[in-house]
């Protein structure tokens, strides 16, 4: 039962912990010390507020621990001079999309509140020209010209 604070209690957030990690209700609610496991974990994982301590837990978890072990591995893929080029290759690139070094004057992949007014008119006429190609009427594969066939 939570506390009236509505924090979790002591069991509860074990529980959180051991389902961050498993990723199983009852081996989590049997590792945070319920009677009854396969019954416990089901009904923890059906309150709300368990379930938005694990999926923060586990997003914290991904932002640090698995950004770590993540980019380690790309490390390690593009300095070993034994693994196979592209594999290699990719790893690296993989790395320069993180590192930002890249980024140049590309604005594709920036998020819209960074771009300036002119990169957001470019971008805004690249998606017009887009909308305007996918709007042309095709007839079996081809592309209908404005006036007509003998004009």
């Amino acid at each position: 039962m939570p506390l009236k604070s509505k924090r979790l209690t002591r069991q509860e957030h074990a529980f959180v912990q051991q389902m961050v990690r498993s990723g199983d209700a009852t081996e989590a609610a049997h590792r945070a010390g319920y009677a009854q496991p396969s019954s416990r974990g089901g009904a923890l994982m059906r309150k709300p507020d368990i379930v938005a301590r694990v999926q923060a837990e586990q997003a914290y978890l991904l932002k640090t621990e698995g950004a770590r072990v993540g980019v380690g591995t790309l490390i390690e893929i593009a300095a070993n001079k034994q693994a196979p080029a592209a594999s290699r290759v990719m790893a690296a690139r993989e790395l320069v999309k993180l590192s930002g070094v890249a980024a140049g004057d590309d604005a594709s992949d920036k998020p819209l509140h960074t771009l300036s007014r002119a990169e957001l008119i470019d971008a805004a006429a690249k998606a017009r020209d887009a909308l305007a190609e996918l709007d042309a009427p095709v007839i079996e594969g081809d592309v209908v010209l404005a006036g007509g066939v003998f004009d």
